[in-house]
Order: C-alpha cells, then sequence, then structure tokens
C-alpha cells in the first residue's frame, strides 16, 4: 500500500514538472490561447473479466477550445491504480488500468465563471496486474499459484460535473463526481475526480 501512495506522489509530481517547463502555471495575465493542459486526480474503481478493484486514478492531457467557449476537445492519458482490498467477495489482485481518451465537454448550462459540465468520449483501455492466491470470492477456493492477466477493452465515456473557469485567470477548476468509463468484456470504470486546465 506504502509503495503504491508513493508511486501516486511520484506520478504528480511529474505532472506538476511538466506544466512547470511548459511555463503555464505562473502568471495571472490575460489574453489567453484556447489551449490549455489538463491534469485530474481521484478515487475509483475498474471492473472487467479477469479485475475488479478500488484505488486512485491520474490524468494527464491537453485541451482546446474548438466552440464559442463552451465545447472544448481533450485528448488524455490516465493511469489508475487498483487492489482488491476493500472488496470482500474478490480474489486478491494488485493492477494497473491505463486509458487512451479523446473527450469532448460542454457547457450545458453557464453562469458568468460557473458552469454545468456534460461530457462524452471514446476509450482503448489495457488493465494488467496480478491475480494472488487469497481472497474469499463467493463459491470460489484458493487458487493456489498467481496468475499475471493483461486484457485489452474498447468503449466509450459519459461524464458530468461543475467548471469554475475565471477569463481573467490561467487555471480553470472541474469537479467531476461523475465518470463512467464502459467497454467490451464486461469493462466498468467509475471515477470521481477534481480537474485543473492550465491555460497558455
Amino acid at each position: 500500500m506504502k509503495k503504491r501512495m508513493k508511486t501516486g506522489f511520484k506520478t504528480i509530481l511529474i505532472l506538476f514538472t511538466m506544466l512547470i517547463n511548459l511555463g503555464v502555471i505562473h502568471g495571472q495575465d490575460q489574453g489567453f490561447s484556447k489551449n490549455s493542459i489538463k491534469i485530474g486526480i481521484g478515487l475509483g474503481a475498474s471492473m472487467g473479466n479477469n479485475t475488479d478493484g478500488s484505488g486512485f486514478v491520474y490524468t494527464i492531457g491537453y485541451q482546446r477550445e474548438i466552440w464559442k467557449d463552451r465545447l472544448r476537445l481533450n485528448p488524455n492519458f490516465s493511469i489508475g491504480h487498483y487492489s482488491s482490498k476493500f472488496i470482500m467477495d474478490a480474489r486478491d489482485q494488485y493492477f494497473n488500468s491505463i486509458n487512451i481518451e479523446t473527450n469532448l465537454y460542454y457547457d450545458l448550462i453557464k453562469i458568468k465563471s460557473f458552469s454545468l459540465v456534460l461530457a462524452c468520449g471514446g476509450l482503448i483501455n489495457n488493465s494488467r496486474g496480478l491475480k494472488g492466491t487469497g481472497g474469499d470470492p463467493e463459491g470460489y477456493t484458493e487458487t493456489p499459484t498467481s496468475e499475471y492477466v493483461s486484457d485489452f477493452h474498447f468503449g466509450g465515456y459519459a461524464g458530468g460535473g461543475f467548471r469554475i473557469n475565471s477569463p481573467n485567470k490561467r487555471t480553470a477548476i472541474n469537479i467531476m463526481p461523475f465518470n463512467l468509463h464502459f467497454g467490451n468484456n464486461y469493462f466498468t470504470e467509475f471515477h470521481a475526480k477534481i480537474e485543473f486546465d492550465f491555460k497558455f
């Protein structure tokens, strides 16, 4: 568990280092372009044919405003670190879930700097990790050996939340309590995230 927390902190540090190198997190100048870097962190759960766990998720991507300051295109990369530690009826497992996505965000209702946001998109996923020998899934006896799994999924994304975006500020905040990923082979992920858009 401590190892996974250290990995998460390292991931966050790398993301912020990249932003600093791009020069997008300092200053409060007006007149930004329509481009931004979006990063996020959250809690989630991931399920598939061979995986079932909960944990942390981290995202980074590019974002471009494409219509009337209300519609945004966001290709992004995310990685989640999951385990079955808090799932009582699942076999012991530790795995990473990697998503490559292209999403659209639309401000359905916009009042000054506050917006109600809806989102949709498509994704490719790879869930890979290790199934252990412990756990107590219903109707299942303990397996004598560990097992490595690596599953690929293709599917979609739907999300919703709130956005705070002041035109003269470099940073916009997205509070996204609803993020659903779905795909073939019973792949499902649910995340609750907070995201930051750094304009440049």
